[in-house]
Formats: C-alpha cells, sequence, structure tokens
C-alpha cells in the first residue's frame, strides 16, 4: 500500500538552534546539520543553493557578506538574500492604503499587547505570591506535585493529617492561577490571528500585483534551495515580514522537497505555533509571555533561546511551573551550540541533538534531561 503520508520519503530537516554568536558558528551549524542536500529535484540539489531570510535585522538585511563568505568557502552553492524586509518595506511605500491599513494594525496590536502584559505580570505574580506561601507553610511540597493533585482528597480513611488539607487548598490555588496563565495565553493567540486575518482581507493583499511580484520572487528562490536560513534578531520584524507575504506555505513545500530551514534565536522561535518571550533587562523585570504566534512550520515544542541565561534551568519548580503553563508542548532549552534537529516521519518529528552542546528538555515534573549531540528525543 502506498504511503499517504503527505510528507513523503525524503523531506528535509528542521534545525532550531539557540544563538549561535556570531556568522561562522551560524553557517557552521546550519551546514553541519543540514548534511548533504537532498532536494528531490536533482538540478537544485547540485546547484545547493542557501536562501537567507534575514528580515530580522531591519534595514541591515543587506548586510550579508559573512554570510556569503562563511557558505562559499564550505563549498555550498550560490548564496540568494530573498530580500523579505525589502520587500515588506517597499510594498508599504507604494501601496498608501496599505500603510494605513498597517499602521492602524499595528497600533491595535501594541494596545492589546500592553493589556496583555498588565493582565500577565498579575496574573504571575498571583502564582508567585501563592508558591511563596505554600513553601512557607508546606515546606517540602513540590509545584509539580500540587499542579497535578485532584481536586478530590485522595482515597483513604476518615480521619487523617490537617496537612493533607492544607495541601489540596493550596493545590487549586496555584492549579487555578496556572489555569488563568494558560486561558489569557489562548486568548492572545486567538486575538493575534483574528488581527492578522483582518489586515489581509482589508488591505486585499491577495489581489495586489505589486505584492504578488514580492511573494512569487521569493517563493522561487525559497523553492529553489537546499538550506533555507533564518537569523536572529527582532523576531517581531521577521514575524511581520513572514506573515505579510504569507510565507509559511512556502517554507512547508520547501521542507516537503527536501530543503533543510535552519533557525537561531528569533529565527528558531519564529518557526513554532507560539512565541514566547522574557524581557529579563527590563525594569521592573516582566515574566515570560507570549508575544505572537509562530508561523507554524514545528508544531509540538515551544522553544527557549538563551536557556543559560533566560530560564532558572536549576530550580525544578519554575521548570514545572513553565512546562505546566506551556502543556500542550515540549519545552526546549537552547544555547549557543544547542540545535534540535527533526525529520517529518510518518506524520511524527523524529527529533535529536544536532549541534555540538547539549539541548535541554524539561517536563511538568521539573525534570530536566540533556540530549548530547547526537542524542534522540
Amino acid at each position: 500500500m502506498t504511503s499517504s503520508d503527505p510528507m513523503g520519503v525524503g523531506a528535509g530537516r528542521i534545525l532550531l538552534n539557540g544563538n549561535a554568536e556570531n556568522a561562522d558558528r551560524f553557517c557552521q551549524l546550519a551546514h553541519d546539520g543540514a548534511g548533504p542536500s537532498t532536494h528531490r529535484d536533482p538540478w537544485h540539489r547540485r546547484h545547493d543553493r542557501v536562501a537567507l531570510i534575514m528580515a530580522s535585522w531591519g534595514r541591515g538585511e543587506a548586510h550579508d557578506g559573512p554570510f556569503r563568505r562563511r557558505f562559499a568557502k564550505m563549498g555550498r552553492g550560490e548564496v540568494v538574500n530573498i530580500g523579505l524586509w525589502r520587500g515588506f518595506v517597499r510594498v508599504l511605500k507604494e501601496r498608501d492604503v496599505v500603510k494605513s491599513l498597517y499602521d492602524e494594525h499595528s497600533d491595535a496590536w501594541e494596545q492589546l499587547y500592553a493589556s496583555y502584559c498588565e493582565e500577565n505580570d498579575a496574573l504571575v505574580a498571583n502564582l508567585r505570591q501563592a508558591w511563596d506561601r505554600a513553601q512557607n507553610d508546606l515546606g517540602s511540597a513540590s509545584m509539580h506535585t500540587l499542579l497535578t493533585a485532584g481536586d478530590r482528597m485522595r482515597p483513604g480513611p476518615p480521619t487523617r493529617p490537617v496537612r493533607q488539607y492544607v495541601e489540596r487548598g493550596y493545590a487549586g490555588r496555584l492549579q487555578r492561577h496556572v489555569n488563568a496563565l494558560v486561558e489569557a495565553d489562548d486568548r492572545r493567540s486567538a486575538a493575534m490571528a483574528d488581527l492578522w486575518k483582518h489586515f489581509h482581507l482589508a488591505a486585499g493583499l491577495a489581489f495586489d500585483p505589486l505584492w504578488h511580484e514580492h511573494r512569487e520572487m521569493m517563493s522561487a528562490a525559497l523553492l529553489k534551495s537546499s538550506l533555507i536560513v533564518l537569523t536572529g534578531g527582532d523576531p517581531a520584524k521577521l514575524l511581520i515580514a513572514l506573515r505579510f507575504f504569507q510565507l509559511h506555505d512556502v517554507l512547508a513545500e520547501a521542507v516537503r522537497r527536501g530543503a533543510t530551514v535552519f533557525g537561531s534565536s528569533a529565527g528558531a522561535m519564529v518557526l513554532g505555533r507560539r512565541v514566547v518571550i522574557f524581557h529579563d533587562r527590563r525594569n521592573p523585570r516582566q515574566e515570560f509571555q507570549l508575544f505572537d504566534n509562530g508561523i507554524g512550520l514545528v508544531g509540538g515544542f515551544q522553544v527557549f533561546p538563551h536557556v543559560n541565561d533566560r530560564l532558572q534551568t536549576e530550580d525544578p519548580h519554575n521548570l514545572a511551573y513553565l512546562a505546566a503553563r506551556f502543556r500542550h508542548r515540549s519545552c526546549v532549552g537552547l544555547n549557543a551550540g544547542s540545535t534540535l534537529g527533526l525529520e517529518p516521519r510518518d506524520g511524527l518529528w523524529r527529533a535529536w541533538s544536532a549541534g555540538d552542546d547539549d539541548v535541554v528538555i524539561f517536563d511538568p515534573t521539573g525534570t530536566k534531561r540533556r540530549l548530547h549531540p547526537g542524542d534522540e528525543l
């Protein structure tokens, strides 16, 4: 019987990297993780093109010399910068109505984001206050135990240690706080999806020849490439440009044709279903928050770049909270040399550590696992 898997045999790879510090390491990790070209088209496989998506750099998108030189030394073929940000800016410049509508929707995005951040910070503050009190009163209780406790007492005799009643009370309080955060994230996700859908409909981009010209040029470059790389930088700029030209389906088709997609830092974050950020340098410090929806190329994983800098990975209670909040996906922590490799296989992912540093995986128990280079998940 013929396989019904639409990705088919020989689909490409997706590589998620934490934060390669410079162009040399970025290119090396992408090159090593991708391996020889596996493009299904023999001509494109021989030419082994590299497509650069550098919209996260905004106006600096054209400063791609270090990447071109490094990939050339590695023996890769032609390097094409698809000019994603430049195309976005050009359409806004030449279409006054589109620019006006984009500005209007951008203002709405900022208003909704500010409101969500206030709610998020308040909800996390409530959670942390409840957790501090639970630690003081219960001592040895774990976040995981309390978050997974049922809403009824465990089976037992008519009389039992009073502590169990206290534990149940704190468990319910913590669970309500985490559920409130999950619900707020879901509302944020739905609102952002609706906002972008409305912008595309209002602007009539699907019927604009200039928009189509840029999208078709970018799509052709991506579908002819064996390796597609997304640099780190500003996730907002990268998301805006990818969504503006609706390139998520093009990237999925490129992988189906055998291309490897390598994203680092912001480039890795936007490939998932949701982009979660952490403003550790703001004053006052802000908590983890849902920045926006990703493009959904990678489902089932919540990526945390710069994991050693931004997560308390030695605190199992903190890991248990994060895994419970982002419960619908596996939580993955990535550092400079960490790369999570993914290959479609019968409707699932084959996942492994594809870089030169460990990948960190953590779950609702607060348990942290390290995948050493080559280890499979």
